[in-house]
């Protein structure tokens, strides 16, 4: 199996639910500087996932500092350039963020050596994805659903090292750093439910925060 993640916006699910995970170049794909039309971006595996969340942290970090050429701004769809004029700072922008999973084995991937910034452009059908949550490993309760909370257990998993922290995801362990350590010495994992079924969790439980929703 080919674990792969996909990221996206908490407030997108719904119409994900309905219509699929379609090929498209979005807003996040757009921070990027991709050019290309009509795919579904996506990561192969955990190493990957970290590498491509800490390359968009640091290109929105720059852009909502105004760190931007007018010319490269004006290049933005009006849907990108209103979250961006809505944003407070980059931690509530990835705070909306969370991980979709699937199983990439039957995808028609056209970069396979690139495994960072794989992409698809088939459509991948809600019965086959499943949301990335984190964990209490005695309990089952679910902790986060949080993009960057995924990716600080992944990184809490590979090193004691805040300076290899550091190398692999600049600036981002800045704001990781307390929680990589409070990851490490917790008992945590990693679990994938089926997107349906966190569609009717996170309804039934809208006040409760452990479902990010």
């Amino acid at each position: 199996m080919k674990k792969c993640y996909h990221f996206t916006n908490i407030d997108q699910l719904e119409s994900i639910l309905s219509e699929g995970l379609k090929p498209q170049c979005g807003i996040h794909s757009q921070l990027l500087l991709d050019s290309r039309k009509e795919k579904v971006y996506y990561s192969v595996g955990e190493e990957a996932t970290i590498e491509m969340f800490a390359a968009f942290y640091e290109i929105l970090m720059r852009v909502l500092d105004g760190r931007i050429s007018p010319e490269l701004y004006e290049t933005y769809s009006d849907e990108l350039k209103q979250k961006l004029e809505t944003s407070n700072d980059v931690e509530s922008w990835i705070d909306d963020g969370i991980y979709l999973a699937f199983d990439g084995d039957t995808l028609n991937n056209y970069n396979e050596e690139k495994i960072e910034d794989s992409f698809t452009s088939d459509t991948i059908r809600p019965e086959n994805l499943y949301v990335c949550v984190l964990k209490d490993e005695n309990s089952g309760e679910i902790i986060s659903t949080k993009s960057s909370d995924i990716v600080t257990y992944f990184l809490a998993k590979r090193t004691n090292n805040f300076e290899e922290v550091m190398h692999i995801v600049g600036f981002f362990a800045l704001h990781i750093s307390k929680k990589v350590e409070e990851y490490r010495n917790t008992p945590l994992i990693v679990d994938y439910i089926p997107l349906l079924d966190y569609y009717k969790l996170s309804q039934s439980d809208n006040n409760n925060k452990r479902t990010h929703l």
